[in-house]
Order: C-alpha cells, then structure tokens, then sequence
C-alpha cells in the first residue's frame, strides 16, 4: 500500500498538473525567449534579470512539456481522477455512521492501491523537481517589474494574459484549477495522515473539489 512519501509525492503531482492547465510554466519559457530577445521591458543591476537568467541556465535540468505531459497522464490522469472524485464523494456525504465510514474506507484504500501502483522513486523525484520548477515559474510571474510590464496585478492575471497573447490559447479558468490544486491536495493529505476522524476543513475541501470538478 502506498506510503506517505508515495501519496504526498502524488498530491504534488495533482497540484502541478491543474497549474499546468493554466499554462503557468508555458508561459514563464516564454517570458524568458522574450528577455533573451529584448523584448522583455526589465532590467537593472539585479532582481528579476538574474532569476530570468538562471532559469535559461538551468533549462536542461527542467522537465519539459511532453515529458510532464506523460508524467501527468501516467499518474493523475483519468484512473486518478476518478478514484479521487469516489473519496472526494464519500467524504463529503460522511455524517459519521457505519455505512459512511465503510465507503470512505473502501474509496480511501482504492486510492491509495492507485498510488502504490503508480508512484515510485521516478515519480518521486520528478514530483520535487516539478515543486522547485513551479515554485521558480510563481516567483518570476510575481515579479513586480514584470507585472508592471503587463499591467498585471498578480500572477494570475499575467499567467492569463500571456497565455492569450503569446501562446494563442483560451483563457484558463484560473479558479477552477487552482480550487481543484488547493481541495485536491487537502483531500490527499488528509489520506496520506490515515486519521480516522474527519476534519470538518476536510469535508468541505471534498465539497469544494466537487464543486469545482462539476
């Protein structure tokens, strides 16, 4: 059965591919070709100039598109998804009585049996390098000098701006995505800790992964 470091390796997992539906690292890339060209309006001593250029630098050791494309499919694709929404499901219908309980254990241990098939040290180790990657992307797209640039007031807004005008894509629902990262992941933890009482906060994240995922 699958461990903690397998299901928070997961939760990150699932955090990473909703933000990839926003076309939050596509769009720092991007930035990047557009500094590299000089059509970026940054500049200065320090700052933001030099996370641009380490992470140009450090472009070999990043997962790309088609790799993070099949990493996502191969172990939060459709089969996850669906085993999350039957725990998301029968955590937010749970008032406690015997018949709730069976299903959330039932739902729960499915979930975990995905993870543990699907989740070893690859899966792992890519999932804290896609941390580090998106934690860079989130830090260069809060730039203050570049969202000035885009009259952007936070990296959202840049994120579904640049993705409109230099990636040629719709508009991501950006609350969707970032409600299914947020209650998605509070779900999992909630798995990964094998707390049998269930946390009022964990209910509703449930509800709200529902919501979102409707």
């Amino acid at each position: 059965m699958a461990d903690d470091e397998d299901l928070q390796a997961a939760a990150g997992l699932y955090a990473a591919a909703q933000l990839e539906q926003l076309g939050i690292l596509r769009v720092c890339d991007r930035l990047v070709e557009l500094y590299l060209r000089g059509g970026l309006p940054v500049g200065g001593p320090a700052g933001i100039t030099t996370q641009l250029d380490s992470l140009w630098l450090g472009r070999a050791e990043r997962l790309p598109d088609d790799e993070r494309a099949e990493l996502f499919a191969r172990t939060v694709g459709p089969g996850f998804e669906h085993l999350l929404e039957r725990l998301a499901a029968a955590l937010a219908g749970a008032d406690g009585d015997g018949e709730d309980a069976d299903a959330v254990g039932w739902a729960a241990g499915e979930l975990r049996s995905y993870v543990d098939a699907h989740v070893c040290d690859d899966e792992r180790a890519a999932a804290a390098l896609l941390t580090s990657q998106l934690a860079d992307a989130l830090t260069i797209l809060s730039d203050t000098e570049i969202l000035n640039a885009y009259g952007a007031r936070d990296p959202w807004e840049l994120t579904d701006q640049l993705a409109r005008l230099e990636l040629g894509a719709a508009p991501p629902d950006i609350a969707r995505h970032q409600t299914l990262a947020a209650a998605g992941a509070v779900v999992i933890a909630w798995l990964a800790a094998e707390d049998p009482a269930l946390p009022e906060e964990v209910a509703d994240a449930a509800r709200s992964w529902l919501a979102a995922n409707a």
